[in-house]
């Protein structure tokens, strides 16, 4: 009998432990879920290939007449929640920027940490032209 109810606390640890882990791995997506989501295909065309606002001609020329889907096709986003002093930072996360991942607006090459950023940007650029800063501006500064 001991070994049978050994057996069965055994198991039972181990039910509570990966309960614990899916917990722990769903309250992590949580945070996640506050990047922003990726712009509706039918609207992308319209929100990369449209002039207006800040976002020019001369831009979507530079940025290759094509959307952030078709210019980061194969890229994989690492945010890192803990830039360094002097880092590039996302101007929509504030998660450290990565080089690979930049457009053009108004003349100005921003670093985003990933495509779904660039989207909330350039919705903001042409929307609120004169809300957004200059790209220096998004730089992680000492608290």
């Amino acid at each position: 009998m001991r070994k049978t109810s050994k057996s069965s606390a055994d198991a039972l640890l181990l039910i509570a432990m990966i309960t614990i882990t899916t917990l722990y791995i769903s309250s992590r997506r949580g945070e996640e879920s506050s990047m922003p989501k990726k712009v509706i295909d039918s609207e992308e065309a319209d929100l990369y290939l449209t002039a207006s606002g800040r976002y020019t001609v001369a831009d979507i020329v530079a940025n290759g007449n094509q959307t952030a889907s078709q210019k980061f096709k194969r890229f994989q986003a690492k945010h890192d929640f803990n830039p360094k002093v002097d880092d590039a930072i996302c101007p929509i996360t504030q998660t450290k920027a990565n080089p690979d991942c930049s457009w053009i607006i108004g003349g100005n090459e921003y670093f985003f940490c990933c495509p779904p950023c660039i989207d909330e940007f350039l919705m903001a650029a042409k929307s609120d032209p004169w809300g957004i800063k200059r790209p220096s501006d998004y730089v992680h500064r000492e608290k």
